[in-house]
């Protein structure tokens, strides 16, 4: 991107004023100590916990407030468990919430998700921080100190979304001691990971401090084209941020990463009457000429400040830059007699530039018996969007089973630009009351507006506005300090396009927002001394207002609907002094409930399991003769699930089993060797997701790794 460009975005004089006005106020601030939690508190620096209990999380709330507290369901997984299970993929950290379902591995590049039972938005559903993260390449799970997935709409806090739920990716941070470490891995189909992570202070007195991490992967897959060649793949991370406390009260931290994936594409198998087609699953049925190639990079200011003891400010940007550079291939027609899968082939070179900018305030105020912690803020996120599209298409037709080999058609990008931009800005409110000792009720509202254009070689072609007043509350009953009852209400909304059919009695016009409402009451209790979280949630989530095409009108009109309840339970942490654990299971009853398309009303959702479950421990020996072993395994479960919406396939239950050795060898106290040995799905599972008939995608059969981590 050019300078002059970078100058424009960021010089803007909303986005400035918004920045300055943030910041002036936080610096401008008394200087006063203050133990008290604030806005940004998912940055600070959090060892590796004991076993995977999280005690609170920031998503829910933008506040560090108790789970016990919370009225809505949070799931939280930690670097313990990311670490012990060898997760190199969201999907493989994002596989412990029975909540959250894998939709496809789109092209085999990254994957797209369900929470409960709702296909996330890669624009708006995904967080980084807490701020809108864009989702379209394999995202770099190394630099992560945890996930937090926010259940159930989300939009008073963030805005645009759809109803499923928020995935928040928060980020390691700086240390204020001198640590590090060294860690390589080999495992199955040809796997090389080398990962460096190092931190620190740099100055005397630690005011400032710093972290670098730089990760090489080289990886091959165990499926393969069709002239025998592998699918290789090739990552490079490179992140650093810098943290700078010039005083007790106010913390600036900078950070940076880059992220290089190629691959080639892989669409995945075909479905053939009702069920999966009978094929090998090593079988790539995508040319080995197509590719997958993304750069992203990302650099985040976030500035926080204590004013008092009662009143936190903090203010920053996040900027993010993508540019996939994607040679498709993807099915368009099946013959399911024969066999035969035509493929269309175009070239696209996509860049998507990200901004966000916020400024929030947290006050604690008393009047009467009532304790408030008022949340208030502000912020703006701009998508641009600029792309060369296909110079043309091309068609080729392969065989399921007898796959042939194209020769590359060689298919360029045009010169004119494809651009679009999108602008949301957001006003919200929110209020935590406590009374007694034992209530607490939550109220929150957020004002949107959302403008958008998409125009081709400078002629527009559709516009489009909304905005939309948002509600939320919760209330929080406590009796004991140990357990909680709550209930909850929250919405959705996303915007609608302009009526871009000519052919429509109502070509023109713009939409209300598709909208989205919950109803949520649960449970949460902690056990052994606080190290072991239950949690029970029972929910009714409604989408409604989708667009629907109504014939007799000849009309785009908002109709549609899906209605999702079901129930959930959670349990995370350690019981007793050495035995971990991560357990969730899901029931889940999702229809559509309205329809343009008569013949799928009633039906389930493709992809979305009624039933999901898992469960993982770890047994770590404390003394004796294997004192620093610990044994290690894991279950996954999902029931049938439909594999289209029309349900006319269906693709098949699976058990998974996991397993694991981790050792910790202690030469000294100062540099202490990990070593770790995982087998996923040890029987040789053969199970697939996916959510179309044409890109139905096998999972990965058994897998072994060891790792070696030197810490110091």
């Amino acid at each position: 991107m050019k300078t002059n460009a970078i100058m424009t975005k960021f010089l803007n004089p909303l986005k400035i004023g918004m920045l300055v006005f943030g910041i002036g106020s936080i610096l401008g601030g008394q200087e006063q100590a203050s133990e008290e939690l604030g806005v940004l508190e998912e940055f600070q620096v959090t060892d590796q916990q004991l076993g995977y209990h999280a005690e609170s999380a920031t998503t829910a709330l933008k506040l560090d407030v108790p789970l016990l507290k919370t009225p809505q369901s949070v799931f939280v997984i930690n670097d313990a468990l990311i670490a012990d299970q060898q997760a190199f993929r969201l999907d493989q950290i994002l596989q412990n919430d029975s909540s959250v379902q894998k939709r496809n591995n789109f092209l085999g590049a990254y994957s797209s998700y369900f929470i409960r039972g709702f296909s996330l938005s890669n624009s708006s559903n995904y967080l980084r921080n807490g701020r809108t993260f864009f989702h379209l390449a394999s995202v770099p799970v190394e630099i992560l100190n945890r996930v937090e997935v926010l259940k159930g709409p989300s939009s008073v806090l963030y805005g645009t979304s759809t109803p499923g739920g928020m995935i928040n990716m928060v980020t390691k941070t700086p240390l204020n001691e001198f640590g590090g470490f060294i860690k390589g891995t080999v495992g199955s189909d040809d796997l090389y990971h080398l990962h460096a992570d190092v931190s620190g202070p740099l100055t005397q007195d630690g005011e400032l401090s710093y972290r670098v991490s730089a990760v090489y992967e080289d990886s091959g897959y165990f499926r393969k084209f069709a002239d025998g060649s592998d699918f290789e793949a090739e990552r490079y991370i490179f992140s650093t941020a810098l943290r700078w406390t010039p005083s007790e009260d106010t913390t600036i931290d900078l950070s940076f990463d880059v992220t290089e994936d190629d691959r080639p594409q892989d669409t995945g198998v075909v479905a053939i009457g009702d069920g999966v087609a009978d094929i090998p699953i090593e079988r790539i049925l995508t040319q080995p000429w197509s590719k997958y190639d993304s750069d992203v990079w990302n650099v985040n200011l976030d500035v926080e400040h204590f004013i008092s003891d009662s009143f936190t400010v903090a203010s920053g940007f996040s900027f993010q830059d993508y540019k996939r550079d994607r040679y498709d291939n993807q099915p368009v027609q099946i013959d399911e007699i024969t066999g035969d899968v035509a493929f269309r082939s175009r070239r696209r070179i996509n860049r998507w530039e990200v901004t966000t900018f916020y400024f929030e305030g947290v006050i604690d105020l008393t009047t009467g018996p009532f304790e408030h912690k008022i949340l208030a803020g502000a912020d703006y996120t701009e998508i641009a969007t600029d792309s060369n599209e296909t110079a043309r298409s091309e068609f080729f037709v392969t065989n399921i089973f007898s796959p042939l080999v194209i020769p590359d058609p060689q298919i360029g990008v045009r010169d004119e630009k494809v651009l679009g931009n999108e602008e949301r800005i957001g006003f919200y409110i929110q209020d935590l009351i406590s009374f007694g000792e034992d209530w607490s009720v939550l109220l929150g509202l957020r004002y949107d507006n959302t403008e958008n254009d998409f125009s081709i070689a400078g002629n527009i072609l559709r516009e489009g506005k909304a905005d939309n007043l948002t509600p939320r509350a919760g209330v929080v009953y406590q009796p004991l300090d140990n357990i909680s009852f709550y209930a909850s209400y929250s919405e959705s909304f996303e915007p609608n396009p302009v009526v871009a059919d000519p052919r429509l009695t109502n070509f023109g016009e713009q939409l209300d927002p598709t909208t989205g409402e919950q109803f949520e009451v649960g449970v949460k209790a902690e056990l052994y001394d606080g190290n072991l979280l239950l949690s029970s949630a029972l929910f009714q989530t409604t989408r409604s207002d989708i667009p629907f095409n109504d014939p007799l009108a000849n009309a785009l009109v908002l109709r549609g609907e899906q209605e999702h309840k079901g129930i959930e339970f959670t349990a995370t942490g350690l019981i007793g002094e050495s035995l971990g654990i991560v357990g969730s299971f899901a029931y889940l009853d999702a229809e559509f409930t309205e329809d343009d398309d008569p013949s799928i009303v009633g039906n389930t959702p493709s992809g979305v399991a009624e039933i999901s479950a898992s469960l993982w421990a770890e047994y770590e020996f404390s003394s004796g003769p294997l004192a620093d072993l610990s044994l290690q395994a894991g279950w996954f479960y999902e029931d049938d699930r439909p594999g289209d919406n029309a349900n006319t396939f269906t693709l098949d239950s699976y058990h998974r089993v996991d397993v694991g050795l981790k050792y910790v060898w202690r030469a000294d106290s100062e540099t202490p060797v990990t070593f770790r040995l995982t087998a996923s799905n040890l029987f040789d599972e053969v199970y697939y997701k996916g959510d179309t008939r044409g890109t139905v995608n096998p999972e990965r059969p058994r897998e072994v790794r060891f790792s070696t981590q030197l810490s110091f």
